[in-house]
């Protein structure tokens, strides 16, 4: 009997505690604007069963709910936060909403000791943090990254000197990317000391002001992260910072000298990132410990010696004016370095680190041949070779394909000459072999139809001879494939349509001759195609309009740089301009294609390419000029809704120009000059908005020009050559020639319409606009491209005769 007794009291009990556990559990799910996110959370069940929730003998230590959308009130935290046993609470991207201060005077267990709200709703004041945790004294972990929390206006004003009090058990507090912002911010958050701080994240906010003293007086910070922010003045000397490992000030507007003692007093530093700032000097900080370092983009200058940082694994130094040699002959444990847009000079060294994975010496004054004896041995760890835009001179070291791992090879923009290695077809691992205005001759190797991954193969600007490796039909990988100007030949072959994934295709100042194969509309990817300036013949195949709208889902050309020339339009000049590849080339060295080739050219912009495809994108430029394709212009090309840049321009091509034309929206440059095109002007092309540059000179049109819209702004020899054609800008129709009451009222309003194209410069406006058309934030767009436009100059807008207006660099 007395067994059975105490049998029914320890079950009691034990029923009792798990009500007691549960109790919080159930109340704070009844609270939720959505309780359904949380469905295993019953009444009836066990609650150490519930999802999320981790126990020790029955009592609740863990709570992960993370993820969930839980639409709760940051108040209903309050069951949980009181919580006895409970270690560990974690909501981040639940959507919590809900003012900070509302936490106020809420208990937190007393072994709570980690809270993670993270990337909520958070809001309020970061100054009423403190008050919240005078009631978890066991808190040593508190991240509050990603919400909406910002610092008052006026500042705070401190009593009795202190602003943020000093919590002995913090250890970690955690504000990155809130909207913290003004000039008292690291005061305040310092000024209570940093007494059992160990790691401190203010980065991505708006915090402004110099760096206080008391950030460098922290002995047991390991971790101090202040990056995205303004923080300026002078960089401090951090001496006593003894258990500092992590230090993070890029991308502020700290200026000055790099002092050389400024982290002489953090001997257990591993990480230093200074980048993005304003500093000057030279570079000469003790870093024996140091694993890696980062002063990119500032002002420093003068050689480089490392020889006190024995340690270093990565490096990078680029966007500075660094100058002398390039410095790793000591650095034997280097994985990763990065010396790009600098001034280093001189010759490459004979050997490089074993371990290195990562070398980018791209846009410097590097000069010699490559050694071969720098890839003599076998080497899998470098993934990345960027050699471009240097002085490099003889030819390309057959011994690169001992470097099995390598996944990017850029050499272009040197004077490399030469054959193009067969050898390098062995790299079963490369995507990117680019080796574009080198003085490269020979065939391209049908090896390296071998490199099935393969996807950005660009050899523009060389002498390359023969035909197109038929085995390139295997790379399926393909991006972007750039052969322009160069002395290939031969024709295009059908298989060229099997390469799905092209997205970018340019054959363009060659001499390829023979038709256009209709399978090239399989390419669905296609974005950019040009094949102006060969010997084509026969029709412009309507296929080439079947992609519309099957951009293929994946990575195609993204992160890459790259560089739109607009030529001319002179006869050296043909086409209607050039994409070219520009990672790691400096914008200022495109003087040297000028220097190169007699082409005179205009820089539209520079820019980058991100991962925005999906099923709805298209063709945005097409180029099929200085050929002689005959026939009709096929009416599928008006389908091609994204279509930019049109040049159809000196082929052979008659009939009329097809109406649905009109339809190209977003097209701005037209080219339908020296062909035998007859007929109107559609009055479709009147809705043309986006027009920047239109060329109908040298067909047999006639007829008038269409009055409304854009067409009456461009100047006359856009319409020149053109027997039957009338009306403004070219003279009168006969029917207009008693109309003279109304003439000159039409003549002045075409004038205003001539006023406003001056304010259009529509080209690389078009582009940059490209990604807005689709601007749902819950889908990708069609393509984007970010661009920085240079300065833009625009002359000779309008109806006043005389050369084309260009846009040219100021």
């Amino acid at each position: 009997m007395a067994l059975l007794l105490l049998l029914s009291i320890l079950l009691t009990i034990s029923t009792t505690s798990s009500a007691v556990e549960s109790h919080p559990l159930i109340t704070f799910k009844s609270s939720l604007r959505n309780p359904l996110s949380l469905p295993d959370w019953l009444p009836n069940r066990p609650h150490c069963s519930f999802s999320g929730v981790t126990c020790r003998d029955s009592t609740i230590v863990s709570v992960v709910i993370g993820s969930t959308p839980l639409d709760s009130d940051l108040r209903s935290l309050s069951p949980l936060l009181a919580l006895d046993g409970l270690e560990r609470l974690s909501v981040m991207s639940s959507n919590v909403t809900g003012d900070i201060d509302s936490l106020s005077g809420s208990r937190c267990g007393s072994s709570l000791y980690e809270l993670d709200l993270s990337g909520n709703s958070v809001s309020g004041f970061a100054t009423a943090v403190d008050r919240f945790l005078r009631g978890c004294p066991s808190l040593t972990r508190l991240n509050l990254a990603g919400n909406y929390l910002r610092f008052p206006e006026g500042g705070v004003h401190f009593q009795g000197g202190r602003g943020w009090p000093p919590f002995p058990a913090l250890e970690v507090l955690d504000l990155s990317a809130n909207r913290i912002s003004g000039g008292g911010v690291l005061d305040w958050a310092f000024s209570g000391g940093c007494s059992g701080l160990r790691r401190l994240n203010l980065s991505r906010n708006g915090v402004y002001g110099d760096l206080p003293v008391a950030a460098i007086d922290c002995p047991e910070m390991e971790d101090l992260d202040l990056s995205f922010n303004n923080i300026s003045g002078r960089l401090l000397s951090f001496r006593n910072c003894s258990s500092l490992l992590r230090l993070d000030l890029s991308s502020n507007s700290l200026s000055g000298d790099l002092p050389s003692s400024a982290i002489s007093g953090c001997l257990r530093l591993t990480f230093l990132k200074l980048s993005s700032n304003l500093l000057s000097g030279d570079l000469s900080v003790d870093c024996r410990g140091l694993l890696e370092i980062d002063v990119s983009s500032n002002h420093l200058h003068g050689p480089v010696d490392l020889s006190l940082c024995p340690s270093l694994v990565s490096i990078n130094l680029s966007n500075n004016n660094f100058s002398g040699e390039v410095p790793f002959k000591e650095l034997k444990n280097l994985k990763k370095l990065v010396l790009s847009f600098n001034n280093f000079a001189g010759s490459l060294p004979d050997s490089i680190p074993a371990d290195i994975e990562l070398l980018d010496l791209s846009s410097n004054n590097l000069t010699g041949p490559i050694p071969g004896t720098l890839f003599q041995t076998p080497n899998f760890a470098l993934k990345e070779l960027y050699l471009q835009d240097n002085l490099f001179t003889g030819a390309i070291p057959a011994s690169l394909a001992n470097c099995s791992g390598l996944v990017s090879l850029d050499l272009s923009f040197n004077y490399l000459t030469g054959p193009i290695p067969s050898s390098l077809g062995t790299l079963s691992h490369l995507r990117d072999l680019i080796m574009w205005m080198n003085l490269l001759e020979g065939e391209i190797p049908p090896e390296l139809s071998n490199i099935r991954t393969l996807e950005n193969l660009i050899l523009d600007n060389n002498g390359l001879v023969g035909t197109i490796p038929p085995g390139l039909e295997h790379l399926s990988s393909l991006n972007w494939l750039s052969l322009s100007s160069n002395r290939l030949s031969g024709p295009i072959l059908p298989w060229i349509g099997r390469l799905s994934n092209l997205a970018i295709l340019k054959l363009s100042n060659n001499s390829f001759s023979g038709s256009i194969p209709p399978e090239i509309g399989d390419c669905r990817s296609l974005v950019w195609l040009d094949l102006s300036s060969n010997q084509l013949n026969g029709l412009i195949p309507p296929s080439i309009a079947k992609q519309t709208g099957m951009i293929a889902v994946g990575l195609v050309i993204t992160r890459k740089r790259y560089v739109y020339l607009k030529n001319d339009g002179s006869a050296e000049c043909r086409g209607a301009g050039n994409l070219l590849e520009f990672t790691g080339i400096r914008p200022e060295n495109l003087n040297r294609v000028r220097t190169r080739h007699s082409c005179n050219f205009t820089v539209m912009y520079i820019g980058s390419t991100k991962y925005t495809f999906n099923n709805n994108g298209s063709m945005i430029f097409l180029d099929l000029s200085y050929n002689q394709l005959d026939h009709q212009i096929p009416e599928e090309l008006g389908s091609m809704y994204y279509l930019m840049v049109l040049n159809l321009g000196h082929n052979r091509l008659s009939g009329s120009i097809p109406s649905n034309l009109g339809s190209l929206e977003g097209v701005a440059v037209l080219d339908l000059s020296n062909n035998g095109l007859e007929g109107p002007i559609p009055g479709s092309f009147s809705g043309l908005s986006m027009l920047s540059e239109i060329d109908l000179s040298n067909n047999r049109l006639n007829g008038s020009i269409p009055e409304l819209g854009q067409l009456a702004t461009f100047p006359a020899y856009r319409y020149s050559n053109n027997s039957g054609l009338c009306g403004y800008p070219l003279p009168a129709c006969d029917s207009d020639l008693n109309a003279n009451s109304t003439g000159l009222q039409q003549q002045n309003s075409h004038r205003r319409q001539a006023s406003l194209a001056e304010c259009i410069a529509l080209l690389p406006r078009a582009l940059l606009c490209f990604g807005s058309w689709t601007s749902s934030p819950k889908q990708p767009l069609s393509l984007s491209i970010e661009a920085v436009p240079l300065s833009i100059r625009k002359r000779g807008v309008g109806h006043s005769p005389g050369p084309p207006h260009t846009v040219g660099i100021l």
